[in-house]
């Protein structure tokens, strides 16, 4: 192993995003609720939170190019690259504290 400590991470953080994508398909059915309500088609954050969660699976596959990255000896850009995955939860965390403060 070219680093050892770096590698169980970025194995560890692999782990757990793949295992994330097991109930990924429950909560993207779930999603279809959040237009339940007659007036919820008229705000924009409902849209982006959905947009959010169908997008799930696209940063778990980026997620694991870390490791092109840590091959290439590049081990501070394999760490970034494997947390891509909470850039995803961050943002939706954002929409839902914003959609809680303002009407949009």
């Amino acid at each position: 192993m070219k680093n050892a400590k770096i590698a169980y991470s970025l194995f560890f953080f692999n782990v757990i995003y793949l295992i994330s994508l097991l109930g990924y398909p429950v909560v993207l059915m779930l999603c279809v609720f959040t237009f339940d309500a007659p007036t919820s088609h008229d705000y924009v954050s409902n849209y982006i939170t959905v947009y959010i969660m169908a997008s799930y699976p696209v940063a778990v596959l980026l997620s694991l190019s870390c490791w092109i990255f840590y091959h290439a000896r590049k081990f501070k850009w394999a760490l970034i690259i494997s947390n891509l995955l909470l850039f995803w939860i961050a943002a939706f965390i954002l929409v839902g504290i914003a959609s809680s403060l303002f009407s949009f």
